[in-house]
């Protein structure tokens, strides 16, 4: 009996080491999948943390470059409102300059109106820039081409042709427009200025020189037209004036046209 007993503790014992062989082979196996398993997943979580780091990397590089192409935006806005407003300043210098362009071609018609060689005719005899020349030439040497007209040859034509004729007699002349000196109501008129060698001038005043106001030569043996001292109106020839132009050209840019200065265009023609 005893030997049936030792016969099943020993199949039992047998049975169980087999058992325990297997199973620990299985469990061998099982653990070694679990270690690869965990390798694997080791190796895949140190790839994930290295691609993550790769991203957060990538992340502030693209952070910085957002904020870089902000600040970028921000001042390309700002360059754009200021390219704006130069380009509403160029336009409007651009409208300005067409206006003056427009204004200095139609002066240059006006211009173009006046007779060629205007200063350069010598229809009177030379003096000498001085005071006494100047009373020489007006007793002397000049004449009007017609009598005073209003709006045709009114004082602005005289003056200019007074101014002309005195110019190319070798004096230094000069249009002066102003007030008219002996009407205090606001008229406007137009006399001569002549500059001596000596610095000293006088004035003349170009309609004493027509039949209508010869009166205002005043006294029998004064020059004709020049302008003395003790007149009372002397003080405003010589002082009062707006203006003084020193040739033609620069009369018709004060006006904007050849209408007050053309004497020209009369019947008696370009002498």
């Amino acid at each position: 009996m005893w030997r049936w007993i030792s016969i099943a503790l020993i199949v039992v014992l047998v049975g169980g080491g087999v058992f325990c062989g297997i199973t620990i082979t299985n469990m061998t196996g099982q653990l070694n999948e679990l270690k690869s398993s965990y390798v694997t997943l080791q190796s895949d979580h140190n790839s994930l943390k290295t691609d993550f780091t790769l991203l957060e990397s990538f992340y502030s590089s693209l952070e910085l470059d957002y904020n870089a192409l902000e600040s970028d935006y921000e001042s390309l806005h700002s360059d754009y409102y200021i390219l704006q407003g130069q380009m509403g300043q160029l336009e409007s210098s651009h409208s300005q300059l067409q206006d003056e362009n427009e204004s200095l071609r139609q002066l240059l018609q006006q211009y173009e109106k006046v007779p060629y060689g205007y200063y350069s005719t010598r229809n009177f005899p030379y003096h000498s820039n001085t005071f006494e020349g100047l009373c020489g030439f007006l007793i002397y040497d000049f004449v009007l081409p017609t009598d005073y007209r209003l709006n045709i040859f009114d004082c602005s034509e005289s003056a200019a042709y007074l101014e002309w004729a005195l110019d190319t007699a070798g004096f230094d002349a000069r249009i002066a427009v102003g007030q008219c000196p002996w009407d205090v109501s606001g008229g406007r008129h137009a006399w001569v200025h002549v500059y001596f060698d000596d610095s000293t001038y006088s004035a003349v005043e170009p309609t004493a020189l027509t039949r209508t106001y010869s009166y205002l030569t005043w006294e029998a043996g004064m020059v004709p037209g020049l302008v003395y001292l003790e007149q009372p109106s002397a003080n405003n020839y010589y002082h009062n004036y707006d203006e003084l132009l020193d040739n033609i050209y620069l009369a018709i840019k004060h006006t904007g046209s050849t209408e007050e200065w053309n004497w020209w265009e009369g019947f008696w023609g370009f002498i």
